[in-house]
């Protein structure tokens, strides 16, 4: 069998290729894991607290209350989306679930400054879903593509909901939101929350259950397709200035970056990933083999952002917020332990407005 010999041309490419796959294997790659697994546990250790508060409730009214952990307020979006569009409305933060007004708020801040960090770094939900994909690509030995069409189609399904929620939240008016907020149901929203899950149907179940297999078969299923807070913050996200930018000259075309995108982006084609399903994972850079190739920075390459950065960013964001609202008084909610006990045991009868 006869060989073509290689062009001068393909050889310079070649070599060139060879000369610019100079970086080892990312060292770093272990510190979004971590990230994620410590938010992870300390949402087991608010839902053990939550637990404990719960059980209490239904305690003897001799006996204490036990402490209601004011972070798990950060699972009611919707009741926090209604707090601000209140504020904005009528300038008043309300003290119903202001820790749940804080988490909200700050997410929406970081995704307009440094992207939607929060759906691959923080949120217990977003990390179980990369978890079971990861399940179910040894499970099946591969994750299944979605064809372009149906993921087009399926997408707009959380911006569906999103529309749903922000466009009769919006036109809610003051008085109305003023009696939702402070009335009985959202000031037991939580714990409406729990009890769905604690007595959890078998419709419910098996929703889930179809569901966890979506996810093992399709990359972030949920977040990807139903998820409206994830919508929400994609749509902030197009406002930042921080991006995934690539290289053109450095880079060298081998697709790396696009097949670690859980995202499906085609990152190998862009200069700067402008979509709002970004969710600053960092895995293309971390996928990627060649110095200077593919980065995260904020205005045009001006400041550049590396992953253990975005780690500190993220964490400290979170771990400060809370600091400062608590210095202001703005964390625990002014429902008293007496009247949580008192609507706890009406709880079966409180329904939605």
């Amino acid at each position: 069998m006869k060989f073509l010999p290689m062009s001068d041309e393909r050889k310079n490419d070649f070599q060139l290729s060879k000369q610019k796959l100079i970086l080892p294997k990312d060292q770093h790659n272990w510190i979004r894991p971590v990230v994620q697994t410590g938010f992870v546990l300390f949402s087991i250790f608010l839902g053990l607290q939550f637990h404990s508060f719960v059980l209490s409730l239904s305690g003897p009214i001799h006996e204490p209350v036990s402490t209601r952990p004011a972070a798990v307020e950060a699972y009611l979006p919707i009741s926090s989306l209604m707090s601000l569009v209140y504020f904005i409305k009528t300038g008043i933060l309300n003290l119903i679930h202001p820790a749940g007004l804080v988490i909200f708020t700050l997410t929406l801040v970081l995704a307009l400054s440094v992207r939607r960090g929060f759906c691959s770094w923080v949120c217990p939900i977003g990390t179980a879903e990369e978890w079971v994909h990861k399940i179910g690509k040894k499970v099946f030995g591969r994750n299944l593509p979605m064809p372009k069409w149906l993921d087009m189609v399926l997408r707009l399904l959380k911006y569906t909901l999103l529309s749903f929620f922000v466009y009769h939240i919006f036109l809610m008016p003051i008085t109305a939101l003023r009696e939702f907020i402070y009335g009985p149901y959202n000031r037991v929203a939580d714990i409406k929350m729990y009890l769905l899950f604690s007595n959890i149907s078998t419709t419910a179940l098996t929703i889930i259950g179809i569901l966890v297999l979506l996810s093992m078969l399709f990359k972030n299923f949920l977040c990807r397709y139903l998820c409206p807070y994830g919508a929400l913050l994609g749509l902030f996200s197009i406002l930042s200035p921080a991006r995934i930018r690539r290289n053109v000259d450095n880079c060298i075309s081998c697709g790396r970056c696009k097949m670690a995108c859980p995202n499906q982006i085609d990152v190998d084609k862009m200069v700067r990933v402008t979509s709002m399903e970004c969710t600053a994972c960092f895995s293309c850079i971390g996928a990627c083999k060649v110095e200077g190739a593919i980065g995260f920075s904020l205005l045009r390459k001006k400041i550049g952002i590396s992953l253990v950065a975005y780690a500190v960013i993220v964490t400290m964001a979170f771990f400060f917020s809370a600091q400062i609202a608590q210095t202001f008084d703005y964390w625990q909610s002014e429902t008293s332990l007496h009247l949580y006990r008192s609507l706890y045991n009406e709880v079966a009868g409180i329904r939605h407005p």
